[in-house]
């Protein structure tokens, strides 16, 4: 840099007249983030002033010969050290420029650096630094060659070829004021994302994580997200990526946001956030006052940020009032601002406001045995014999992130005998740091909530939700406002059958805490032979599970119980250990484990799940006082619920009682309207086994709580009562396979909370036209095989909610234009052997995902409008009279799935004419089609992975073209 002068015969030359050469003993090292070369009597006062001010605003260390140096200072020594240790520089080059050879000597060692510089033509033209005679800096050369003594040849070629160098680089021109005050931001703003934004460390390795971030944008970031401000929350257990997620967001938004921040473990800052208070408003470089408490700091935070475009993750929140404390209102920040929070707590987010949220799932196998295989064999593939233990491992990981790479690592340059040894005791044991990281979680619950975490962990994965609650609030808990804590901690979530689910090492963690705690979850023989002893002492038992129950899915919509038993001896051995039992809420046992000698352990159960009933009624030495769950399977022999109106259990809530080999059972008893708490009642028969019920007595109508009716195949049952729609609070109704049914209670339309309706298989039933008269809020209708439908109900536009409408096996005629009414509907599968049409607005169910059009003998073609189905991801066609598919097929996009059965359709051309790119295309099934050509472009099909042909005796053609 420059030194300026007090005369013309005042520069201090020295350290070999200014032939600075790089050196690593300079003294009092102190990293610059820039180095601003400039001649003093030309732009100190404006466009270096400037900068340098606009620079440190950004929080940028920058050097400047005026901010350091004091008489008596080497000068030299601390300016060789500030370019050594600088990160870029810029090089301003005035008029006078080349008259100084400080200036000259700085540029020439800045060079040597290899670093980048940026230069600014400041008045002058790049081609006058090319020396062209009677330019400013030939001018200024011709002094330096008048002095040969001082300036050698060498220095001075030296010199000159610095200049002509950087003449070449890109650069900027500074003709006039304006253009100093528009270039000095954009300098400024140049440098900032060439030194301070540097990407984070995103872990190596990361399979996968690149699709995981397209899949955030698309389901959560507007396409123009310049134009607004989002605040996102992304949710998961501990070790599932939310981290390594977040700083891949913020990597690819950083550099477009000139005003970023990664605000790390944020839930380590157990009370006091000041600091993180100033660190954020540091790393975004907004100017502040000193403040001293959290209060002040808010404030200061919310002007800072008033109208301000920033990117902010906050990783690993754990309570509102973080947020609170660290990030200003929504609307007060500048538009393109992105904010993001990593949390196991959902609760934070939502209590915030935060609606826009990315659940964590597992990682892909795939990507996880890459991950895997990457730690322990330093090699996305296994070594060679070593490929059964690596699947093993990997079904133990679960998709955990987290324990992917800590088992991987730790099996790293191990021996077979090492794998299988650790292969058994992770089967058995969590190790450390897995557990304390889940752990976390647990320890924030109370202990309420710590008790429903254990109940899931040992009993209640894979139950539907509302058995538990009905468990947990039978046992004086408040179970639902428990399970929303759970939930919103992302330690338990529910499936698409509203089934717990619940991550394997979480369920381990909560069964190795259960061995501890008190009271007792029993759920093996050798756990009751560990903690029952035959003595006098009282020992607190919650729950006791001789059989696990798994849910079979036996068609479409049933699930069948499969029962399997954790006792090699019958639990019947266990008598005299279970007499010093108390406070015994849950059981699952089978006929054979649960007899009279254990009538004592029903006294206070809340939940009684018995397989292989083989009592013709409930015995009555089984207490049904506090019951409020009750399971019976396999009630083959069943002909009476309950032998003494006495007996009946008035505090249950759910009742549901199965069959797979028919049942005996006839009638209900008249004191069922006694059950005034009941919610849920299901008879459900498997396998076409059936229900010999004929009819529901009226009494049943005093029900008044019942929620959900489910009486599949009751074959027999040929009318419902007249007061049945007094049962006002029903949501759901299955009444499957009633093939006697053949009528409906004018009531039935009084049923306004209705959201599911099956009277699917009830051939024999006339459904009024008018049955949706009152109903506004279903979601699921299916009226498949009723072979007295003609028509669809007259109200049926009503139901804006409607998501499922299944209508096959049905005599409709047609099929009404008023249809596309239903934007909601996702789901449609409709077949009549009547069926002449399809209603040409079809294409405006914008919502649907899956059309299936089946046993339509008359349908001779489907509409245009089938093509505007934008979301459309599934499409059968079966048994139908079509010759050929519209040309529009090719406009579905998100199509996923094409399966054609028994259609004379004799060309499929996905290849010419107005074929459209179909880039989620993965299946094509054709069978019985009268297809002799097939045309398919992989180029415009690129995930296209099964061609399924069967039975297409005419297919001479298969032509599949390009490349993906």
């Amino acid at each position: 840099m420059a030194a300026s002068s007090s005369s013309s015969t005042g520069l201090r030359l020295s350290v070999k007249e200014l032939g600075i050469t790089p050196t690593s003993s300079a003294v009092g090292i102190v990293p610059y983030d820039v180095f601003i070369n400039f001649r003093g009597c030309d732009v100190r006062k404006t466009l270096a002033s400037t900068l340098y001010r606009t620079l440190c605003g950004m929080g940028l260390s920058v050097f400047v010969d005026y901010e350091v140096s004091e008489p008596g200072d080497n000068i030299a020594a601390e300016i060789e050290s500030a370019i050594l240790n600088s990160s870029l520089y810029v090089a301003i080059f005035s008029k006078n420029y080349a008259r100084s050879p400080w200036c000259m000597a700085e540029l020439s060692l800045i060079l040597q650096t290899g670093k980048t510089i940026i230069p600014v033509f400041y008045h002058v033209e790049p081609s006058d630094m090319r020396l062209e005679t009677g330019g400013f800096y030939a001018q200024a050369f011709l002094g330096y060659e008048g002095n040969k003594k001082r300036y050698s040849s060498e220095k001075l070629q030296q010199w000159r070829m610095a200049l002509h160098n950087v003449s070449l680089y890109p650069g900027y021109l500074v003709k006039t004021a304006e253009d100093e005050k528009k270039i000095t931001e954009t300098i400024a703003n140049s440098i900032w994302k060439t030194v301070k934004m540097v990407p984070l460390l995103v872990a190596r390795d990361t399979f996968g994580l690149d699709e995981v971030v397209d899949e955030f944008e698309r389901s959560l970031l507007e396409s123009t997200r310049s134009q607004k401000v989002e605040i996102v929350g992304i949710v998961g257990i501990g070790g599932s990526g939310k981290t390594t997620l977040a700083k891949a967001i913020y990597d690819r938004y950083f550099t477009s946001i000139s005003r970023s921040s990664f605000i790390s473990s944020v839930r380590d800052a157990k009370t006091d956030l000041r600091e993180l208070q100033k660190k954020l408003l540091d790393e975004l470089r907004l100017k502040y006052s000193s403040f001293f408490t959290v209060e002040r700091g808010r404030s200061v935070l919310a002007g800072c940020m008033s109208d301000v475009r920033v990117l902010i993750v906050l990783d690993d929140v754990d309570r509102v009032d973080q947020l609170d404390d660290l990030m200003p209102a929504k609307e007060t920040l500048g538009s393109g601002s992105l904010i993001i929070v990593t949390t196991r707590e959902l609760g934070v987010l939502t209590s915030w406001g935060i609606s826009s949220i990315y659940k964590m799932g597992m990682m892909r196998l795939p990507h996880a045995r890459k991950l895997f295989c990457r730690h322990a064999f330093l090699q996305p593939v296994p070594l060679e014999g070593f490929e059964d233990l690596v699947e093993k491992f990997l079904s133990k990981c679960n998709g955990l992130p987290l324990w992917v790479k800590v088992l991987g690592g730790d099996l790293y340059d191990k021996s077979k005998n090492y794998w299988e040894s650790q292969l058994d005791k992770i089967t058995r044991i969590l190790p450390e740091n897995i557990r304390q990281c889940l752990k976390i979680s647990y320890d924030s619950l109370d202990q309420e909530e710590q008790e429903i975490f254990l109940d899931i962990a040992c009993f209640f994965i894979g139950e539907k939700k509302s058995l538990a609650i009905a468990v947990w609030d039978g046992s004086g808990w408040n179970g639902e406002n428990s399970w929303q804590v759970l939930e919103n901690k992302c330690l338990v979530e529910i499936d698409g059958q509203n089934r717990i689910r619940m991550h394997d090492h979480l369920r381990d963690l909560g069964r190795e805490i259960a061995v501890q705690h008190l009271p007792h979850r029993l759920i093996s023989q050798g756990e009751i032979a560990d903690i029952l002893t035959p003595s006098q002492e009282i020992t607190p038992i919650r729950g006791i599970m001789t059989t696990t129950t798994q849910f079979i899915a036996s068609s479409a919509h049933e699930e069948f119980p499969r029962c399997s038993s954790h006792f090699q001896a019958p639990f019947m051995e266990c008598v005299e250990l279970m007499k010093g039992v108390s406070s015994l809420k849950l059981l699952a046992v089978t006929e054979n484990d649960f007899t009279e000698e254990f009538a004592t352990l029903s006294r206070d159960l809340v939940w009684l799940r018995w397989f292989d009933f083989k009592h013709s009624n409930l015995p009555s030495w089984l207490s049904l006082v506090n019951l409020r769950v009750l399971e019976l399977f396999g009630t083959s022999s069943l002909n009476e619920l309950w032998k003494d109106n006495t007996h009946a259990p008035l505090q249950l809530r759910e009742l549901r009682i199965t069959t797979s080999w028919g049942s005996s059972l006839e009638r209900f008893p008249s004191s069922i309207s006694c059950l005034k708490y009941l919610k849920k009642l299901s008879f459900i028969g498997y396998f076409g086994e059936e229900f010999r019920i004929e009819r529901l007595p009226e009494e049943f109508c005093d029900l008044q709580s019942l929620e959900h009716l489910e009486l599949r195949h009751c074959k027999l049952m040929s009318t419902l009562p007249i007061r049945f729609g007094e049962l006002t609070n029903l949501r759901y109704i299955d009444l499957c396979s009633s093939e006697e049914l053949r009528m409906l209670p004018d009531s039935f339309k009084m049923l306004r909370h209705l959201q599911y309706l099956d009277l699917s298989g009830c051939r024999k039933l006339q459904i009024p036209t008018d049955i949706l008269q009152n109903m506004t809020k279903l979601q699921k209708l299916n009226f498949s095989g009723c072979h007295r439908l003609f028509e669809l109900p007259c109200h049926i536009t009503k139901q804006t909610y409607l998501r499922e409408l299944h209508v096959r096996d049905t005599c409709l005629r047609d099929a009404p234009d008023t249809i596309v009414q239903l934007r909601n509907l996702q789901t449609l599968r409709i077949g009549s052997p009547l069926l002449k049409s399809l209603p040409a607005s079809i294409g405006g169910l914008s919502s649907l995902t899956c059309l299936e059009i089946d046993d339509c003998l008359k349908l001779e073609s489907l509409p245009d409008s089938v093509g505007h189905l934008n979301q459309l991801q599934y499409l059968s066609i079966k048994l139908l009279a079509i010759m050929s598919l519209p040309k529009s097929i090719c406009q579905l996009t998100n199509l996923q799935t094409l399966e054609i059965s028994d259609c004379p359709i004799s060309e499929l051309d996905l290849v010419s004419g107005n074929a459209s790119f179909m880039p989620h295309l993965k299946a094509i099934s054709l069978t019985k089609t009268s297809l002799s050509r097939i045309s398919i472009s992989k180029e415009r099909c690129p995930e296209l992975q099964t061609l399924l042909l069967q039975q297409n005796d005419n297919l001479v053609e298969i032509e599949i073209l390009g490349q993906p």
